[in-house]
C-alpha cells in the first residue's frame, strides 16, 4: 500500500484540498471547465470520506451533486435560447443588425460599446438576466461592431470580438452589484455579517456605484484607443495570416499547374 494512501486513511494531512489543486491545474492547462470541476468535486468528496452512492442515512457524492443541480437548475434556462438564436442567425439576424447600425450616421465603434455597456448596467440595476454572450453580444453587437470596423483582417476580428466580450463582462459584472438582491451582493453581505461587520444590502449597492462609474469611464478609454488603432494604416498589416477569401472556389485563382 502506498504511503500517500496510508496518510489519507489515517487522516494525516489535509488531502481534501487536493480538489483545489485539480481546479488550478485544469485552469493552467486550459482543460474543459465542466469536467475539471466535476472531477475535483468527486475527488474532494472521496478524500473527505463520502461514499460514491451512499444510503438514506449517509448521502453519497452523486446524490449531493444531483441535489445541487436540481436546486440550481434555473441557470440552465439559457440553453433554451440557443435554438432561437441559431434560427435567427440562419434567417439573417447578423445582416439585419449590421444594416441597422449602418444607417446611423453618428454611430462609432466606441459609442456602440458604451451604449451596450450602459444597457447591461441598467439591466443589472433592475435585476434582469440577459445571458449576454449567447443571446445578445455575439448575434447582435458583434456584427454591429464589425460594420463600424474599417479593416476586417483576422487579427482585427479577434480584437473586435474580445472588445465586445469585455464590454459584456464589464456591464454585467459591475452592474449586477447595483441590485441589492443579486447573488454577488448577497454573498458579500453574508460574508461580512458572519464576520461581525454591520452592513446592509442597500449600503453595498450604494458603495458599488463608484466602481460602476469608474469601470465605465476606463472602458470608454479602452474602446476609444482600440477604435483609434483600428483606423490607423498599421492596422492593415497581417502579422499572423492573410484574410480569408469569401469568393466561391470556382472564382479563385489556382497557383499550381494542372496535372498532365
Amino acid at each position: 500500500m502506498s504511503p500517500v494512501y496510508l496518510l489519507i486513511l489515517t487522516g494525516q494531512g489535509d488531502w481534501k484540498v487536493l480538489g483545489i489543486g485539480i481546479v488550478l491545474l485544469g485552469l493552467f492547462m486550459r482543460w474543459k471547465t465542466g469536467p475539471v470541476v466535476l472531477i475535483a468535486g468527486i475527488t474532494t468528496g472521496l478524500l473527505a470520506g463520502f461514499p460514491l452512492v451512499g444510503t438514506a442515512l449517509s448521502p453519497g457524492i452523486i446524490p449531493i451533486l444531483g441535489k445541487a443541480f436540481l436546486d440550481n437548475r434555473i441557470i440552465t434556462l439559457y440553453l433554451l435560447t440557443l435554438p432561437v438564436v441559431g434560427l435567427a442567425e440562419r434567417f439573417g439576424l447578423h445582416q439585419q443588425a449590421a444594416g441597422f447600425i449602418g444607417k446611423l450616421r453618428n454611430a462609432t465603434f466606441t459609442r456602440l460599446l458604451l451604449v451596450f455597456q450602459a444597457l447591461r448596467i441598467l439591466l443589472g440595476l433592475l435585476g434582469i438576466r440577459l445571458y449576454g454572450h449567447t443571446v445578445f453580444s455575439r448575434p447582435v453587437v458583434y456584427p454591429m461592431a464589425l460594420t463600424l470596423t474599417p479593416h476586417k483582417t483576422p487579427p482585427i476580428l479577434e480584437k473586435v470580438k474580445a472588445a465586445v466580450s469585455a464590454c459584456e463582462n464589464y456591464g454585467n459584472f459591475f452592474g449586477q452589484n447595483l441590485f441589492p438582491a443579486s447573488a454577488g451582493c448577497l454573498l458579500v453581505f453574508q460574508t461580512l455579517k458572519n464576520g461581525g461587520l454591520p452592513v446592509t444590502l442597500q449600503s453595498l449597492s450604494f458603495y458599488a456605484l463608484p466602481i460602476v462609474v469608474t469601470s465605465f469611464c476606463l472602458a470608454g478609454i479602452q474602446y476609444w484607443r482600440l477604435e483609434h488603432h483600428l483606423q490607423t494604416p498599421s492596422a492593415r498589416s497581417l502579422p499572423e495570416s492573410e484574410p480569408v477569401s469569401t469568393a466561391p472556389p470556382s472564382e479563385t485563382t489556382s497557383t499550381t499547374a494542372p496535372p498532365e
